[in-house]
């Protein structure tokens, strides 16, 4: 094996004490490491490309031999302040060559391999869309009936007083509620404000018909014509 191999002439205390050096560089090397292979394992997949394999590859040799460095400068000093000998009884270049080198090779790997796996097992928490409420339908109320309206039945809603009232293909509803408030309740990008007492769904809009001031009037699809001002054209011209 290679740590016998590399300690092959140590004797006693010199020998364990050079493990235990390697073993806690090790340990504490690849534990720092780690988020660092985690990058490039999901920047250089291995099952994309055979190239990825290469780049992986080189990067194992040069985290392997960095290690495989820091661990023998370590028990080097070791031998030299601690056990007091000029000539450590192991050769740094004969270590890495043997397989000191593989078994590192084998600690990146099983990192990678672990890291990415790990993080693909992941179940992605996802943020709900806006566009899920929009969906919500509308309640309204007439004559003592109550009804649920979906938003596409909405044809356009207009102000009145202090109420609201919704123009709809089943007829009309009277809301108690502010054109503002009940327009955050719809699709912004169907339906569209077009003039301070109107809120038109905007895929109704046949055509457009400006005036020489910039406003107009909006014939819809079902026949009504609605007033828009100019300060809104823009976003009705954005649909």
């Amino acid at each position: 094996m290679a740590i016998g191999r590399m300690f092959q002439e140590s004797l006693g205390a010199t020998c364990f004490s050079e493990l235990f050096i390697i073993a806690i560089t090790s340990f504490f090397f690849w534990n720092v490491s780690a988020q660092q292979i985690k990058k490039w394992g999901n920047k250089w997949t291995i099952s994309s490309s055979g190239n990825n394999m290469l780049i992986q590859s080189g990067l194992g040799l040069s985290v392997s031999a960095l290690n495989i460095i820091i661990g023998h400068i370590l028990a080097a000093l070791l031998m030299t302040v601690v056990y007091q000998r000029t000539s450590p009884s192991f050769d740094v270049l004969n270590a890495s060559l043997t397989n000191n080198i593989a078994v590192n090779l084998l600690c990146y790997f099983l990192l990678l391999l672990f890291l990415v796996d790990s993080k693909k097992g992941e179940i992605p928490t996802t943020t709900p869309s806006k566009n899920i409420a929009y969906n919500n339908r509308i309640a309204v109320s007439k004559k003592g009936f109550q009804f649920l309206l979906s938003p596409e039945e909405v044809i356009y809603v207009e102000t009145s007083n202090n109420c609201i009232i919704l123009h709809t293909k089943k007829g009309r509803f009277v809301k108690y509620q502010s054109l503002k408030t009940f327009s955050k309740n719809l699709c912004p990008n169907t339906f569209k404000r077009v003039h301070r007492s109107y809120l038109v769904n905007s895929d109704l809009i046949e055509r457009i018909q400006k005036n020489h001031n910039g406003d107009g009037v909006l014939h819809l699809k079902t026949g009504d014509d609605i007033k828009f001002s100019r300060t809104y054209l823009n976003t009705i011209t954005n649909t």
